[in-house]
């Protein structure tokens, strides 16, 4: 199970990175936004509620790297992964996260 450590030390770097390439915040949880977070909390992951911005501005900057930049999953991975490993994120676990992020949110 992911640690939930790692969703703190990630938030705010994470939401300035979404802020950096969205010209519109987050102000509530739509549907997709709200089977993102159903979806990782199925697979085990936790962080508590007033991070829920932050893991939906993830799964939009993953999906912006997956679609509009041409990153392939693995290589999302790796490079969340490279962030969050040292904080008991296995690689399997940052490729889910991936996922959950690309089924919610890109096109498809």
């Amino acid at each position: 199970m992911p640690s939930p450590r790692w969703v703190a030390r990630l938030a705010i770097p994470i939401m300035a990175g979404a802020a950096l390439v969205t010209s519109a915040a987050i102000a509530t949880a739509d549907v997709p936004d709200d089977a993102y977070l159903a979806h990782l909390r199925a697979l085990g992951y936790t962080w508590p509620p007033d991070h829920d911005p932050a893991m939906i501005s993830l799964g939009h900057s993953i999906c912006f790297d997956r679609w509009t930049l041409g990153h392939t999953p693995d290589r999302i991975a790796q490079d969340v992964h490279s962030t969050v490993g040292s904080e008991g994120l296995t690689f399997g676990d940052v490729t889910n996260l991936v996922n959950a992020a690309e089924t919610a949110y890109c096109p498809g």
